[in-house]
């Protein structure tokens, strides 16, 4: 159960797991508690006073495009017109809005405020979404003993691509929220909440649409027609609220545009990574490659398809369930053509199950070791590198014997969560033939 049971005290001890413990237990769970305490302060001062007082520091730079859409919508204008005048010459981070049309129509309400009211709403509203995922995916991954709640606020908080999307503002912790949901789904074996989860990231975002594929090995018809029949109804009513000429610019026009090979240093996918190999569109769009393009998609194809392959259709037990949509996550922010560093904030499921499964000791050591540098990579050491002058220092070797080697130590995050996918397939693929035999 994700929540409490009926009747159970919702105090902090509770909460906080400290009631029943041992002297060890109690001690290190104090530690968590510290860090819980830490984490919420950052919240209050940083989150809540901060933006009501007008000293927010955070940029927002990646909510401008969401709200300009906004904007456009409700002056009539064209919110593709940015991205249509400047895709040919210009990287996909600076095109400004590429999301659903329907999403300029939901962003219209906020378009509408002054600009101070409307960024702290959607600041509350994302780490709202980031604080009910991690939450959501501790208490169903981690061992029932823990202080799963302390522990999944504190890691919502405090882990860095997530607290980066947060000063940012950034879409993804709506898409980290709704495959929290669908995590919980398809563990419990609810296919259609699964499949509107699912449907509902796919709006935010179009990589969560890719785990739809996961349903259909399940064999869980209703949950993918319902993921797909929210795509639809999304589609529609974007047509119907800003005409249809929008949706024909974004399936015609925008759509494509995002799937051409960008090598990019912010761009951790499995694509980016192919086109770093290959020193490919790093600083500026190049012309494309068709052999590069084959190459990425049928890398991508591989991801998802491999996880759908190692997805067992009958009875299966909670831990097994889990392992398959890590899998299924980390194979979908690999298998998108852009996955910025910060979308690996929804890397935060796997990591939470393997630590659960872990502590269980049900889990085999090459995966929980991948999957602890997967989080030291992403977490600690790629955010150091950045803010240390890691993107100064890239372009910086632009000529020399070191341009090469540095563009793929800029991958590392893409290749140890490339690792991590391996690493799961094999053992999902291990367990599955265990069982025929």
């Amino acid at each position: 159960m994700i929540g409490l049971s009926a009747g159970r005290a919702w105090t902090p001890a509770t909460l906080l797991g400290l009631k029943g413990a041992s002297r060890r237990e109690r001690i290190t769970r104090a530690a968590v508690t510290a860090v819980t305490a830490g984490a919420a302060l950052l919240v209050l001062i940083d989150f809540i006073v901060a933006p009501i007082t007008g000293h927010f520091s955070g940029s927002f730079d990646d909510f401008g495009p969401i709200l300009a859409a906004g904007h456009a919508a409700n002056a009539g204008a064209d919110p593709y017109a940015a991205f249509l005048a400047n895709w040919r010459t210009n990287m996909a981070s600076k095109l400004g809005f590429d999301y659903l049309p329907i999403v300029a129509t939901l962003a219209r309400p906020l378009a509408s405020l002054p600009h101070q009211l409307a960024v702290t709403l959607w600041l509350w509203w994302i780490l709202g979404c980031t604080v009910a995922a991690s939450v959501i995916t501790a208490r169903i991954a981690l061992p029932a003993r823990w202080p799963r709640s302390a522990i999944g606020f504190s890691v919502g908080l405090l882990f860095a691509p997530a607290l980066y999307n947060l000063w940012h503002g950034q879409m993804n912790e709506v898409v980290l929220l709704s495959l929290a949901v669908a995590f919980w789904a398809w563990v419990r074996g609810d296919e259609v909440t699964c499949g509107l989860a699912l449907g509902v990231g796919g709006v935010a975002k179009l990589a969560p649409a890719a785990l739809l594929l996961l349903l259909l090995a399940r064999r869980w018809w209703r949950g993918a027609a319902a993921g797909a029949g929210v795509g639809l109804v999304a589609l529609v009513a974007g047509a119907l609220t800003l005409g249809v000429q929008r949706s024909v610019e974004w399936v015609t026009q925008v759509l494509p545009a995002l799937q051409r090979a960008d090598g990019w240093y912010f761009n951790q996918s499995l694509g980016g990574l192919v086109s770093r190999v290959v020193d490919h569109s790093v600083w500026q769009v190049q012309p494309s490659l068709p052999w590069l393009q084959v190459v990425v998609t049928a890398a991508s194809a591989a991801c998802l398809l491999g996880v759908a392959a190692v997805v067992r259709v009958g009875s299966a037990g909670t831990d097994r369930r889990a392992l398959e949509f890590s899998a299924g996550v980390v194979a979908m922010v690999l298998a998108g053509s852009v996955a910025w560093w910060d979308d690996y904030s929804s890397l935060l499921i796997p990591l939470l199950v393997i630590a659960g499964l872990a502590a269980r000791r049900e889990v085999a050591r090459p995966v929980v070791v991948t999957a602890s540098a997967l989080f030291v990579i992403v977490g600690v050491a790629y955010p150091a590198f950045l803010g240390l002058g890691g993107t100064a220092w890239l372009p910086s070797t632009f000529g020399t014997a070191w341009w090469w080697p540095a563009l793929q130590l800029d991958s590392l995050p893409a290749w140890t969560a490339a690792a991590l996918l391996v690493m799961l397939l094999v053992t999902l693929a291990r367990s599955r033939s265990r069982s025929s035999a």
